[in-house]
């Protein structure tokens, strides 16, 4: 087998979106003759803990976990956060917060350059050469964020001469909550780096087009889309007919994912008896952010149709969006994110159930829902009434849409594995 070391700082047991892409290259690289090799933080700060991931791991995955000075126990102690409390992902998006957490954030953003996790960089660096003389690895894959994973891999690339992949899961520099909040100083060193990263790698991937315009490229020609996907093991349910009209969000939902049209229409509907609250329910899969909690709780304070379910494993998510009816997709409603591909949205896909999007109508999510024929994107201003009664009916009727499984199939986790054992192989 030829082996690829891989540097990432979300591993399992981490748990949420961030660790699936890579754990799931890792599981089917060893398909196409390639062995992982993993460099990974012993104890990273994650904003969820999923032990369920582990089985993932092929048997011939190497991992190896260093040290990191992580400032995060710091951020809690003086925000005044339990030690085990988890920070939450956007939390550089969060308004209304006291003068400590304000200025935590300007620390973080401005002083933490490229981010958070640089006190990573001089134990994996050491590492990271320790484990090429031992098993000497054809290939170098850092996946952000963080982009700290890249400043590794480039100095291992250079002083090891192997070539190097550079993934992109979200944009770097240009990422939506880094807008108005950094100082000229640091924007300037921070897009330095990106440039360097960017000119120095040998190849990079990206989740989306739309993605690669808000990176520092000058020659997109060094890049390749390779989506996020589902995983074929995982979908393979048994489909029962549900004995309530499901409407099912899986995933966080913070103010700019509040949708309150959407919503609005929904009450009316109950309201105006045009759905049947005895056999209609909405569940929230996932963190739900206290504010958008309790508006939510006042839009339907009289019915009881609404269930907060919480933080849960990746695999009882997936059980989640078989039993919809109505998948929502929520994308973040900032500027410059068009791009944004959650990686729930293939896993919708997968059950073959309505997904109604928010978002960008020209964005790459709606293309792909277009494409697949499962569903709808739509304004957050749009009449959202029409399509939810269509689907009422159809699940009263037993209906079932009309999808492109074909183009569905693209993006299962291990034919885009094949994509990128396809850019290792050209590079090697």
């Amino acid at each position: 087998m030829k082996k690829v070391l891989i540097i990432t700082y979300y591993w399992p047991p981490a748990g949420g979106p961030g660790v699936q892409r890579v754990l799931k290259f890792a599981k089917y690289l060893p398909y196409f003759g390639w062995q992982p090799i993993i460099l990974t933080v012993k104890k990273g700060e994650y904003p969820a803990i999923d032990e369920s991931l582990s089985r993932d791991i092929p048997d011939s995955c190497i991992v190896y976990k260093t040290n990191s000075i992580e400032p995060g126990f710091i951020y809690k102690k003086f925000t005044g956060m339990k030690k085990d409390e988890k920070i939450p992902v956007a939390v550089l998006t969060v308004e209304n917060i006291n003068w400590k957490k304000r200025l935590s954030n300007w620390i973080r953003i401005n002083l933490f350059i490229p981010d958070a996790k640089i006190g990573w960089i001089p134990f994996a660096v050491h590492k990271g050469k320790k484990i090429i003389k031992k098993e000497k690895p054809d290939i170098i894959f850092s996946s952000s964020p963080p982009p700290t994973v890249h400043l590794i891999a480039k100095k291992l690339a250079k002083w090891s001469g192997i070539k190097w992949v550079a993934d992109f899961r979200d944009p770097w520099t240009k990422i939506y909550y880094y807008e108005k909040k950094k100082n000229k100083v640091s924007q300037m060193i921070d897009s330095k780096l990106e440039a360097k990263v960017i000119s120095s790698c040998n190849k990079a991937t990206c989740v989306s087009d739309q993605f690669i315009d808000l990176l520092n490229v000058r020659k997109n020609k060094k890049f390749e889309v390779i989506n996020n996907g589902y995983d074929e093991n995982e979908m393979q349910q048994e489909i029962v007919k549900n004995n309530k009209f499901n409407i099912i969000h899986v995933g966080s939902i913070d103010k700019n994912r509040y949708y309150k049209k959407l919503f609005a229409t929904l009450q009316k509907l109950l309201t105006e008896n045009k759905l049947d609250k005895n056999k209609f329910q909405l569940l929230l899969v996932g963190k739900v952010e206290n504010v958008v909690k309790q508006l939510l709780k006042k839009e339907f304070k009289n019915f009881e149709n609404v269930k907060f379910i919480g933080y849960v494993s990746h695999k009882e998510s997936i059980q989640y969006m078989y039993k919809a009816n109505i998948l929502l997709l929520f994308l973040e409603n900032v500027r410059n994110y068009e791009g944004h591909i959650p990686g729930k949205l293939f896993e919708y896909l997968a059950t073959e159930n309505f997904i109604l999007g928010i978002g960008s109508k020209s964005g790459n999510a709606a293309k792909i829902l277009a494409k697949t024929g499962c569903g709808k994107m739509f304004d957050k201003e749009d009449n959202f009434e029409y399509e939810i009664l269509s689907q009422y009916k159809n699940w009263q009727n037993d209906n079932k849409q009309k999808i492109d499984r074909k183009e569905i199939q693209k993006y299962s986790r291990k034919n885009l594995t094949k994509k990128m054992v396809n850019v290792f192989n050209e590079l090697i």
